[in-house]
Formats: C-alpha cells, structure tokens, sequence
C-alpha cells in the first residue's frame, strides 16, 4: 500500500471532488497542504494518519510559520487538515480527531478592518449551522459588529434563569467559528446569563472537550440512545431530523433517563416525569425543572458533544417539588 493509501489522499481527494463540491484549486491547494504534512510525518517516523497526533500538529504549524508561509496560507493548512480529519472520522478510517483543538496561535493572526467576501460567508455560514441548535433551546445569534479584532455577536431568547443553558449556547457558537473561521483573532458573545460559574466558564476554553459519538449520526427519527463518556453519562436523541444532548438524570427524582421511555419528542424518567426534548428539555408539571442540556454540533456526519467542567464536576441536584 502507497504512503498515500495510508494517508487516504485518493480517498479525501474524491469526497472533495464528488460529494463536498469543492473547486479544482481548492482540492490541488488541500492535497499540497497534506503532502507536506505527511512529509513531515514520515520525517518524525509517522507512515500513516492513525499515528499523527496533536502535539505532532502544532509542531508541524510552528513549521509552517519557521518556512515563512504567509498567515493565510497556515490558516489555508489547518483548514485542510480539519477537514481531512472530519471525513476520516466519518468514514471510520481513524478512531479520533487530533486537529479538534489546533489553532493558529494569535500572534500569527491578524483580523483585517474589512473581512474578504469569502470570510464574511464562512463567518455567515457557522452561524447559520448552529441556529438549528439554538432555537431548539429558545435562542438565536446575530452579528453586531466586526471591529479590529473582535466579532461580536448577539445571543438572542436564551432562558434567563438557566445560566447553565445559555453557556451551553455560547459554547456551540464557539466551536462552529473557530472550525469554520480560524482567522478570527477573537469574537465576544453577549446575552449569555450572567453568574460567576458561567463568566469562568466562558473565559477558561480549555475546560471544554469536544468528544466524538461515533454512532449518533445513525440514529432513525424518534430514537434515542444512552452514551458514556467517561464518568458523564448522557442521552442523545433524534425528533424532526435534529439530534439532542442531555445529561442521562431526571432533575425531579434524579433516575437515570434511560430508565424510561422516548415518545412523541418527550423523555420520561421511571416515574413518568416527562421532558420536552425539542424546547430546552423543560417539564411541564414541574416549570423549575429542565434537562441539563450539552452542546451538540453534526459536522460532515460526525456527531460531536461537549463536555464542560462545569457538567462533569456537578453534583447530582434534585428540585425540590411542593406536595
């Protein structure tokens, strides 16, 4: 088998072609980016994609800017390597994706005072992406302003009084920017519900770990599925072609979910405490109960979640119901 092969170039350079549509030049740009990372690969003893890693991949960037490569065509580099990953994943040709936190240092980058047209449309087109997500949960998001350095976008419906939800929120607009617009140098989100856990929260990104579910895009409409990653246990479900996270714990009697049943877009604990999955997991019976949601993005048919610190560290709570 070539180094290629190993590589699945031929592979990548056909879903460019035929399923993703890109052009001629972008797919010859994205197979010279990949060659020479391979080259560097091969030259750290690496002969196949399974065996890069992401250490590998900053060290490889720090190449990148050491041979003078301007800062469009880094960006250009890791957009390529992103999506090589994203569709390796999908095809199950690799186990997981190390480009998942690579980014092109700030110092390298600059935000021009006037984005080009084909950045603003990437910018545009994030948004557009995780508004499905958003209004699931009663939000929304527009641009308000590109100054210098900073996006600064709107968080629009969000539940005021779940400051957990509306982080959540925030974090699924973060991570559709920065894979979709790497040249951003930074964005600001306002609207999020204010608390001192949530300002940590947005403010430390490396509590957040993104984290593959390899069979969730696979689920029919109406189905559901418990998942364990790590300690954190959730559930993931399908109602109207969209896939829903929720941590797997009734916030009324604090059972597991997957106890109970999935019908009709509701969650049901054992006790017949019912969810609605499709408006921010709330409970009719009980208004101060809702599911803890979990950001979930579907890019090229990966199915990703985040998992928080603020998520994995919480104790179980049970709210308190008048009798």
């Amino acid at each position: 088998m070539s180094s290629g092969d190993l590589f699945h170039f031929r592979a990548f350079r056909d879903y460019l072609s035929l399923e993703a549509g890109h052009s001629d030049n972008t797919i010859a740009a994205y197979q010279r980016d990949l060659q020479r990372l391979a080259e560097f690969a091969a030259s750290k003893g690496i002969t196949e994609a399974r065996g890069i890693t992401t250490p590998m991949l900053r060290q490889f960037v720090f190449l990148l800017k050491d041979l003078g490569l301007s800062g469009a065509t880094i960006r250009r580099n890791i957009s390529a390597v992103r999506t090589w990953y994203s569709f390796m994943v999908a095809e199950g040709l690799v186990e997981r994706d190390p480009s998942d936190r690579l980014e092109t240092p700030k110092r390298w980058r600059t935000l021009p005072d006037v984005l080009s047209e084909d950045e603003m449309n990437r910018l545009l087109e994030a948004l557009d992406k995780v508004r499905p997500y958003l209004k699931s949960h009663g939000g929304n998001v527009e641009l308000i302003s590109l100054e210098n350095d900073v996006a600064r976008l709107r968080l629009q419906g969000t539940c005021e009084s779940c400051a957990s939800s509306s982080v959540t929120l925030e974090l699924a607009i973060r991570h559709a920017i920065e894979q979709a617009c790497p040249d951003l140098v930074h964005f600001e989100v306002e609207g999020v519900a204010q608390d001192k856990s949530a300002a940590s929260l947005i403010s430390r990104r490396a509590v957040t770990d993104w984290t593959v579910v390899k069979t969730a895009h696979q689920l029919e409409e109406g189905a559901w599925m418990p998942v364990r990653i790590g300690d954190v246990r959730l559930i993931i479900c399908k109602v109207n072609g969209t896939l829903y996270a929720y941590r797997n714990r009734c916030p009324a009697c604090n059972m597991p979910l997957d106890t109970g049943s999935f019908e009709g877009g509701f969650l049901s604990c054992a006790l017949n405490h019912r969810y609605d999955v499709v408006h921010a997991g709330r409970c009719a019976a009980i208004p101060s109960a809702h599911l803890d949601p979990l950001p979930l993005l579907v890019q090229e048919n990966v199915v990703k979640v985040a998992l928080t610190k603020e998520v994995v560290d919480a104790p179980p709570e049970t709210v308190q119901q008048n009798i």
